[in-house]
């Protein structure tokens, strides 16, 4: 498909732009670029629109500040994810693109450690949550009666990280049209079920709903995960041998880090501002404008994933210069589509906070902080990627925690007296911080790469 939609802009574009055109398709790593972004476009248009409108209807549903409550547990839940998760999903991005085509052998056994350990992960974090629900609901939530919820939703935890390493998996393979597949296939599915259960149910039924779709879309993920190992004629195996678990070591465990420093940070601003008067109010305003930045941001986001595997196949190989060349000319397109996209929704944000319910419309000022901070939260996490798939995975770790210290610093400061708008703008100065630091140290390392270091 990707082939004839070529075919038919070669045929419609106008004759001066033909050479550019011939010059994009002479270049091998622009087609696989293009083709990943077409499918990885596919779906996640799919997948974040219905994502998109899942939250609006279960917003209507239940109101605003049960909406607020339904965060607070998704967020819960994100932060036992993370510890579950070890940063397992970039690394069988990055292992799988490095060895696909070197070591069958070896990147069968890689996916197999993988996949366990993000199912003990997930089994142990859930527990813990089921175990802490209680405590984190009276004394961090203030709202003991969302304990029953935590321990329902305790499944997400596992299902969330299997789906984590699924998808990693599939995008180191770089069919993207597999992983478009499995996107849409699971929005598809499990949005309705999600919306039925809040309907029927309430907030206990979205809980629920929300159990039932990532179940849903491992179910997906596994099947299309196992197509395309056998496609690449890799076996998966679930017997590493003792040297496979460095990688644990030298990449899975600072990537943790790194995701483990953004979590707790997001979950204690979240949690801080829940304690304030009317939080689960603001709460809900700030979640309504973090919907429209993942709609807004998924296209820099997917082609950053796009590239992670490309990025990693190309250090592994020894081009840094043409690795390079890539990151630049991708930051600028990260940076142009998300400001291109901003601008109508800055404009129309009272209309589009009004489509949520009675009371949303307040949250204006949070959705222009939360839009400022797409264009670099593309920059960063295309810099950030570019750091772990060229081997500087405790480097980009430091980053994290340079902005996660920030963040916790200055809601504590901000959230008291501006409450969700704070938040939204210690967001902002946040991201400007950690953009700074990652282009300094990120210059400065790439300077001194000639060739690409082995697989460990």
């Amino acid at each position: 498909m990707t082939e004839r939609i070529g075919i038919w802009i070669a045929t419609v574009s106008p004759h001066g732009l033909h050479p550019l055109w011939q010059r994009f398709r002479a270049s091998p790593l622009s087609v696989r670029l293009a083709r990943g972004v077409f499918w990885s476009l596919v779906g996640a248009v799919i997948s974040r629109g219905l994502g998109v409108l899942s939250a609006i209807i279960v917003a209507r549903l239940v109101g605003i500040t049960a909406f607020g409550e339904f965060t607070i547990i998704q967020s819960t839940v994100g932060l036992f994810g993370t510890f579950a998760g070890l940063g397992l999903g970039i690394t069988a991005t990055k292992y799988v693109a490095e060895l696909r085509e070197t070591d069958r052998v070896r990147c069968g056994r890689i996916i197999g450690l993988i996949l366990l350990a993000a199912a003990l992960g997930g089994l142990v974090a859930g527990a813990g949550l089921v175990l802490f629900a209680s405590w984190l609901a009276t004394h961090t939530l203030a709202e003991p009666g969302l304990a029953p919820l935590l321990r329902s939703g305790s499944a997400l935890v596992l299902f969330s990280t299997l789906q984590g390493v699924y998808s990693g998996a599939l995008g180191g393979f770089e069919n993207f049209k597999r992983v478009a597949q499995v996107n849409w296939l699971g929005g598809i599915l499990g949005a309705p079920l999600l919306m039925g259960f809040t309907f029927f149910g309430g907030l206990p039924g979205a809980v629920w709903g929300l159990v039932l779709q990532n179940a849903l879309g491992c179910a997906i993920g596994h099947r299309a995960l196992l197509l395309e190992a056998a496609k690449a004629g890799v076996k998966l195996s679930y017997a590493p041998q003792p040297g496979d678990w460095r990688i644990l070591w030298h990449f899975s465990l600072p990537a943790f880090l790194s995701s483990a420093l953004a979590g707790p940070a997001n979950w204690i601003c979240n949690t801080f501002l829940a304690n304030q008067d009317h939080g689960y109010v603001e709460v809900a305003l700030l979640n309504a404008a973090g919907q429209w930045k993942n709609f807004l941001t998924f296209l820099p986001l997917m082609m950053t994933s796009v590239l992670v595997p490309i990025f990693a196949n190309l250090y592994h190989a020894g081009k840094v210069a043409e690795m390079r060349k890539m990151l630049r000319r991708n930051l600028a397109i990260n940076v142009g589509i998300c400001l291109v996209l901003a601008a109508p929704l800055a404009i129309f944000a009272p209309v589009i906070l009004n489509w949520y319910g009675p009371g949303f419309k307040q949250g204006v000022p949070v959705l222009w902080l939360t839009l400022g901070t797409t264009v670099l939260s593309a920059a960063t996490s295309l810099l950030s990627r570019a750091m772990q798939a060229s081997g500087q995975a405790w480097v980009e770790c430091v980053c994290s925690g340079f902005w996660a210290a920030i963040l916790v610093a200055g809601c504590f400061l901000l959230v008291p007296a501006y409450k969700a708008a704070g938040l939204a703008g210690i967001h902002v100065l946040a991201m400007l911080a950690v953009l700074g630091l990652q282009w300094f140290l990120f210059r400065r390392i790439v300077s001194q790469v000639t060739t690409a270091p082995p697989t460990v």
